[in-house]
């Protein structure tokens, strides 16, 4: 009998092993449609559509389970956890109907209350730490906690509302899990959620949690079932009998903002400025790329094969070398220029694979027109912007050809995306780990400028949220990618114009640091602060 495939897990494309434990779908696990990836969880039937937020939601509502799952052992917040479901079961007459966050909680009278958190509320270490919720004042059910728990000192109460939500923000981090997992069994022992016969074994892994099972497949079944939950927790599915206050999230974070302050880090990296010997190093390559480029010369007239390989390797290495002689390799530019390098590798190698004179023409046409474009289009103007230089332009334009006989093309020269110029040139690899990140900067995509210009406020009570940084906060380097792709249009540009050997090396040093790109030699700017 043959033994059926193992199906192969999402884990296995992930090659970065600071990620391997990540519940996350990898790219072959997403549908396509049209010209967007759909994510698994879409396919399920109705799809997904706006859960409800762990962060945003889920925190306010189940307040006090973080404040104990912050404060106190492990071992104990989980016995209170224990404690609180079973007697909300035993006490409450239609515990299928009730729930153990604050907005059901605040239905409750006073005594059903107290004896659900009866042995919470002997607990002194307990009482000290939920006194915080005092604080608030918009939990639908402050007035139980008002009671029964004493008055807070304003000071540690904050302290402790900002450790507990700074605790349980990661929604998959083990206090978070914890309390999903108090949330998932009153579900399950109140009657509230019929399980199947065939799940009983995972449920008994629930019931003796955390002792029993395989942690790595019981935390995340444990989350798959909460989160399939929240309708009810909010009251999108309703009940007869039940009317619930409104979500307090929204006025909870309101009141954080209102209450608190930002908390900005002043302390910041500042930009090193790029190794001399590297600038010394691609300005020595440059000199010999260009003496090859006359060498290799054979006429006067225009060689759109010869001009147009060259003139691609020189255009990068020039980017490089400008990105060699200051702080720019480590800012939001260097992204922008390293796009540059990543767009002429792809041409020149698309070129130089399919390497038809035709298509060489076709490159240096398209560029032809586009200065005919741009001249005609400022022309009409009566204010052209500073940096454009009409005559130039013009001369630019004519110098193949008078552009009263030039077509001007305004798709893809190559009538292709540059994914499928990257494709077919046999550099796909450069695409899929280069351009989408660097791309994002040039167009000023939401999340580059996100990463560019915000830093996070580090005040837990503010959500982490984004807030003005330091504009020349330093940013990985793109000194040692841009050292690596401008070698490979080199090793292009030899096998069109053999034989070029100079290379860069410097990147290759064990003294230069991949992850800032600089070498122990590099001298840092002035913070200006």
């Amino acid at each position: 009998m043959k033994k059926k495939p193992r199906r192969k897990s999402n884990k296995s494309s992930i090659k970065q092993k600071l990620f391997r434990d990540r519940n996350i779908s990898g790219l072959e696990a997403h549908h396509r449609e049209g010209k967007t990836l759909r994510t698994p969880l879409n396919k399920l039937p109705g799809g997904v559509q706006n859960p409800h937020s762990w962060t945003d939601e889920c925190i306010p509502n189940v307040l006090w389970a973080c404040i104990l799952a912050s404060q106190l052992e492990r071992s104990e917040y989980l016995a209170l956890f224990r404690h609180v479901d079973i007697n909300a079961k035993e006490c409450l007459t239609r515990p299928d109907d009730n729930f153990i966050t604050h907005n059901y909680l605040s239905l409750l009278d006073r005594e059903s209350f107290k004896t659900i958190f009866a042995q919470v509320l002997t607990n002194e270490r307990a009482c000290k730490a939920l006194s915080a919720l005092r604080l608030l004042d918009c939990l639908p059910d402050k007035g139980h906690w008002a009671e029964c728990i004493p008055a807070p000192s304003a000071d540690e109460g904050w302290q402790t509302l900002a450790a507990a939500v700074s605790d349980t923000f990661d929604h998959q981090s083990e206090k978070s899990t914890d309390i999903r997992w108090l949330k998932l069994m009153y579900l399950l022992i109140s009657g509230r959620v019929n399980v199947a016969e065939a799940l009983m074994p995972r449920i008994e892994e629930f019931r003796l949690f955390p002792d029993k099972g395989d942690m790595r497949q019981v935390r995340p079944s444990i989350r798959a079932f909460e989160i399939a939950f929240r309708d009810f927790e909010f009251g999108d599915t309703k009940i007869d009998g039940i009317s619930l206050p409104p979500n307090h999230g929204p006025e909870f974070w309101v009141e954080m903002k209102t209450k608190t302050q930002c908390i900005m880090v002043k302390e910041f990296e500042p930009p090193q400025r790029a190794p001399r010997e590297l600038a010394q190093e691609v300005a020595d390559v440059m000199r010999k790329l260009q003496d090859h480029f006359i060498e290799t010369s054979v006429t006067t007239a225009p060689d759109p094969r010869h001009d147009g390989s060259f003139g691609l390797a020189l255009y990068a290495i020039s980017l490089l070398l400008n990105l060699s002689t200051g702080f720019h390799h480590g800012t939001v530019e260097g992204r922008i220029v390293l796009r540059s390098v990543v767009e002429a590798l792809i041409t020149l190698t698309y070129l130089a694979k399919k390497d038809e004179q035709g298509l060489w023409s076709q490159y240096r046409r398209y560029g032809s027109g586009q200065a005919k474009l741009a001249f005609l289009k400022n022309i009409r103007e009566k204010e052209t912007p500073a940096f454009v230089d009409l005559k130039l332009i013009e001369r630019l334009a004519n110098e193949d050809m008078w552009m009263e006989f030039q077509d001007i093309h305004v798709g893809n020269w190559a009538n292709l995306t540059l994914r499928g110029m990257a494709q077919d040139g046999g550099v796909k690899d450069v695409y899929d780990k280069h351009y989408d990140w660097a791309s994002g900067y040039a167009h000023g995509q939401w999340i580059c400028v996100r990463d560019a210009v915000f830093v996070n406020c580090v005040n837990p009570l503010h959500r982490f949220h984004r807030i003005p940084g330091v504009p020349i906060a330093t940013m990985p380097s793109v000194l040692p990618d841009a050292c690596s792709l401008v070698n490979r249009i080199l090793e292009t540009l030899n096998k069109l114009y053999p034989s070029f050997k100079a290379r860069i090396k410097w990147h290759n040093r064990t003294d230069v640091s991949h992850s800032a790109g600089v070498s122990s030699d590099s001298s840092p700017a002035e913070p200006n602060t």
